[in-house]
């Protein structure tokens, strides 16, 4: 892992039931949101520690979201 991908943090992926729509989709930022092919949405991004993960985490649950998955990617 170089220096710049341990300031990041670790990178998740986040599969959402719902697809979203444009309006909702500036909110996530910087995140890489790809929709499903048979429905739904997937995130991913980079958080800093488990305390920014569990914010955004918060902000899906207030949204009224439903998280099927997240995994954690391995840095290499």
């Amino acid at each position: 892992m170089d220096q710049k991908t341990a300031s990041l943090g670790n990178l998740y992926r986040i599969r959402l039931k719902e697809t979203l729509d444009r309006s909702t989709i500036d909110w996530f930022g910087e995140m890489t949101i790809t929709p499903q092919e048979h429905g739904g949405t997937l995130l991913s991004g980079w958080f800093a520690d488990q305390s920014a993960l569990r914010g955004f985490m918060d902000r899906l649950w207030n949204l009224n979201l439903t998280v099927l998955y997240l995994e954690r990617i391995e840095n290499e």
